[in-house]
């Protein structure tokens, strides 16, 4: 997957490889929250379906986590 996400705690750190991220090769700074994350990897050009199909992948509970913090995903 083009899209690595991995979860620690309640932050998440990505990798991204071509043909995501503009076709470039990527690695989130630090660690950081799922909405900080994908505001991070949209900035970068990656697609919403990518991006939530990797969260899914890294923690299928992804979504509650960040309901429960109160931010909302909104393509």
């Amino acid at each position: 997957m083009p899209i690595m996400i991995h979860r620690t705690g309640d932050v998440y750190s990505a990798t991204v490889s071509p043909p995501h991220g503009n076709g470039s090769l990527w690695s989130s700074p630090q660690p950081m929250t799922a909405s900080k994350l994908i505001d991070a990897l949209r900035e970068l050009g990656c697609h919403t379906t990518d991006i939530t199909d990797a969260l899914y992948e890294a923690d299928p509970s992804w979504l509650n986590r960040l309901k429960d913090h109160g931010s909302a995903i909104t393509g």
